[in-house]
């Protein structure tokens, strides 16, 4: 069955053709024969009061000429017609796009004021330092890796009190750089607000998670909060702001 298929749809495509010549050839000389036996000899006699075949070429003219005006008057009502169909629809995708971003910045707002999240935030603002650039990468890897990974139990799993933090924001940036890299657009106006608490944060944990990912040779380890990060980091950069110093009881 299958093998007569392409051959089947050859013939059913043939005979659509032919049935499409067919027709056209029956409607162009309907349409001739309308127009020489029927409404020249009536413009004719209209003219001139018998019909004169000479007239025939002036009336074809007549007759082109207004085929002509036609076309182009339907050529520019499908041109209006088309252009204010695109901007309707450009219309409709800019409202759409607008809802997305809506809805993409309140879910990330959400996550981002979880007093969860913030209360993991502020343990890594209190208690990581930023790494010096020339400060060896193993041993303050080593010296916050110590600080992470000590101190009482807090929260499920039984982990560490930092090193729960660290898992939950790194989580949340995860989240926010898979979002950002592939369903939103991430303009001027939307790193204005997310750049600060996501940079200040990527700058202590950031040489963490590159050096973590070296040590366990795999290089897919947080790949969307490093992109995120980053992204956040060179922004605040650009725009000259500094690396923010925390000052103890402080919001």
């Amino acid at each position: 069955m299958r093998n007569n298929q392409p051959n089947n749809d050859n013939r059913n495509t043939i005979r659509k053709l032919f049935i499409i010549v067919l027709a056209s050839i029956v409607f162009g000389f309907g349409v001739y024969f309308s127009i020489v036996l029927w409404a020249f000899p009536v413009f004719s006699v209209n003219i001139s009061g018998v019909t004169d075949w000479n007239m025939l070429e002036g009336f074809a003219s007549v007759l082109s000429l207004s085929l002509l005006a036609g076309g182009l008057i339907f050529a520019v009502t499908e041109y209006i017609n088309t252009e204010n169909t695109k901007q309707h629809e450009k219309l409709v995708e800019d409202r759409e796009k607008a809802k997305l971003s809506y809805d993409i910045y309140k879910a990330i707002f959400d996550k981002l004021t979880d007093p969860e999240q913030e209360a993991a935030r502020r343990w890594i603002l209190s208690n990581i330092s930023i790494k010096k650039d020339d400060e060896d990468i193993a041993a303050w890897y080593e010296k916050t890796h110590k600080k992470i990974t000590s101190g009482g139990t807090k929260g499920t799993a039984g982990l560490p009190e930092g090193q729960k933090a660290v898992k939950l924001t790194l989580n949340c940036f995860d989240y926010i750089g898979f979002v950002a890299s592939h369903y939103w657009e991430v303009e001027n106006d939307s790193l204005d607000w997310i750049s600060a608490p996501v940079a200040k944060i990527w700058r202590r944990i950031g040489p963490y998670v590159l050096h973590t990912r070296t040590l366990r040779k795999t290089r897919d380890y947080y790949l969307s909060a490093e992109y995120v990060g980053k992204l956040c980091v060179e922004w605040r950069k650009k725009k000259g702001f500094s690396d923010e110093e925390i000052v103890k009881n402080s919001i």
